[in-house]
């Protein structure tokens, strides 16, 4: 069995047009360069072709990211850095392989269309809890356009996001602790 890879998302939005994105209903991703190439970049026990990505099945964005941080077993974790325009959460124990991630890489994909410009972040799914260097998904949201970089390692990432996934998660994992008595 594999181990979970966790999430980590920070982006620089402003929150009216966050807000506009939870108001509405996931979009369907269909199978472009960008996807297909990252696809290709990846290395899977029993690789086969990207020929669709499974759409999100919440009713609206909002639910999403609800099914993913109010689950006591993921260590989800949402916060906003008020007045600056950072929002970020994350997933401790998100996804074990490349087909689960698929719907929430397409959701994530999703926030760039409301975005302006000079806004940008990053997502990493990649292996936190465990501590290898494995990188699944490195999502770069620059120019309006959320792409998949074909990052493998996380030593290929820089440091300072690194660090702040990192901390992050850490945070999350306290946090649950805490609740739980950990």
């Amino acid at each position: 069995m594999s181990e979970l890879s966790s999430l980590y998302v920070k982006l620089k939005i402003k929150k009216d047009n966050l807000e506009r994105f939870f108001q509405d209903k996931p979009m369907a991703a269909e199978v472009d360069q960008d996807w297909a190439s990252w696809w290709e970049s990846r290395e899977m026990y029993s690789p086969s072709p990207l020929t669709e990505i499974p759409a999100c099945s919440s009713a609206t964005n909002r639910d999403m990211l609800e099914s993913l941080i109010k689950d006591p077993q993921t260590a989800g974790h949402e916060q906003e850095e008020e007045g600056q325009g950072i929002w970020s959460f994350s997933v401790v124990f998100f996804c074990e392989n490349y087909y689960e991630s698929l719907p929430i890489l397409a959701w994530l994909k999703g926030i760039a269309h409301y975005m302006e410009a000079g806004d940008e972040g990053v997502a990493l799914i990649y292996d936190f809890f465990w501590g290898s260097e494995s990188v699944m998904a490195h999502l770069v949201f620059r120019e309006q356009k959320a792409l998949l970089a074909h990052t493998k390692s996380t030593s290929q990432i820089e440091q300072s996001i690194r660090d702040a996934a990192k901390n992050t998660l850490q945070t999350a994992v306290d946090l649950i602790s805490a609740k739980y008595g950990g």
